[in-house]
């Protein structure tokens, strides 16, 4: 006999149940993110009061007329919340004098009061509470750009680009997805949905299939111009290596400069700086509006996706190697660290 002692060292989910673990405002609010500080606009002149986060926002109205207002992030450099700070915040917000004045609090920071997993000292606020691979990739990039290349995203043009393709190419290339189901071995994945007439069916997993195997062979020379090819296949390039059973350390740099480019050039390509005041979706701080541009890197401090569920437990049950570390194991010093 022998006593165990578990600590919780991370806590797992989608962006509204984190938010709601966290008390935060979440990918709606003013401040939307939990790991930075970078903080929402709303498009001038509308009635919508959604907040939206591109890292450019230079040509905004009420940007350009603000001294203090950040004109664009650098994704390398994202001003990034600490757990003291984070904490200290949410206290001043329970103990606001008024309703009012807590509300105001409440948006300014985007912290709605202290959470209750604060007392347990091995969670750190937010690196314990990282975003989750699958609902920040699968469910929500990858279906947000096939929505852009089709037109379907929020009722959002090409501006000044042209990476629309067009309905009867995207016919074709769901048939041809469906079809490749026919001589695709059972032990690779499900039989692939068409995206267009069994949309219902397209779960995260065969977005995952599609875009890393079967995305790259169909949409080759279907777009207009190259870049747009060129700037999807790099993503998947670089998914790839987050999927990895071994991610070196180089890797983890690499990703961070690639990523950081990847939205950057996301913003150029499909939200030129006219438009920087629209949503800035996919990897651009985002499931929604609030997410996307920190996968970018304040996410991939430690390492791209520490928070799928396989990986937590590699992080446990392996030992980093000489040269190359198993899994997200660069959590290893954060799990050592809360231990002691």
């Amino acid at each position: 006999m022998f006593l165990l002692c578990a600590f919780l060292i991370i806590v797992a989910g989608d962006i509204p149940a984190i938010s709601m673990v966290m008390r935060i405002k979440g990918h709606n609010g003013y401040s939307p993110c939990r790991m930075c500080k970078i903080l929402g606009i709303q498009v001038p002149g509308s009635r919508n009061t959604t907040n939206y986060i591109p890292l450019d926002r230079s040509q905004h109205p009420d940007v350009r007329s603000s001294a203090s207002a950040t004109k664009k992030y650098d994704p390398l450099q994202l001003p990034m919340q600490t757990h003291d700070e984070m904490l200290a915040q949410g206290k001043e917000v329970q103990l606001a004098p008024t309703a009012a004045a807590a509300e105001r609090l409440s948006k300014k920071y985007g912290i709605k009061g202290i959470p209750i997993l604060r007392y347990l000292l091995s969670l750190k606020f937010p690196k314990s509470f990282p975003y989750d691979f699958m609902y920040l990739i699968w469910e929500n990039l990858i279906k947000n750009l096939v929505l852009l290349w089709t037109g379907g995203f929020k009722g959002v043009n090409t501006g000044s680009e042209s990476y629309e393709l067009g309905q009867e190419v995207w016919e074709v290339i769901c048939e041809a997805t469906a079809a490749a189901g026919d001589t695709l071995p059972s032990s690779y994945c499900a039989r692939p949905p068409n995206p267009t007439t069994e949309r219902s069916a397209c779960t995260a997993d065969s977005w995952s299939f599609w875009t890393q195997y079967i995305g790259p062979v169909l949409l080759h020379q279907k777009f207009s111009k190259a870049k747009y090819y060129k700037h999807f296949v790099k993503l998947v390039r670089m998914l790839r290596i987050c999927l990895q059973f071994e991610i070196s350390r180089q890797d983890v740099a690499d990703l961070r400069v690639g990523f950081a480019t990847w939205v950057e050039d996301f913003e150029r390509f499909v939200f030129p700086c006219y438009q920087s005041c629209l949503e800035v979706p996919g990897l651009a701080k985002t499931p929604s509006s609030a997410s996307t541009t920190n996968m970018t890197l304040n996410k991939l401090r430690l390492v791209p996706s520490p928070s799928t569920h396989c990986f937590i437990l590699l992080t446990v049950l392996r030992r980093p190697v000489q040269f190359g570390l198993h899994g997200p194991s660069l959590w290893k010093d954060f799990v050592v660290d809360c231990s002691q």
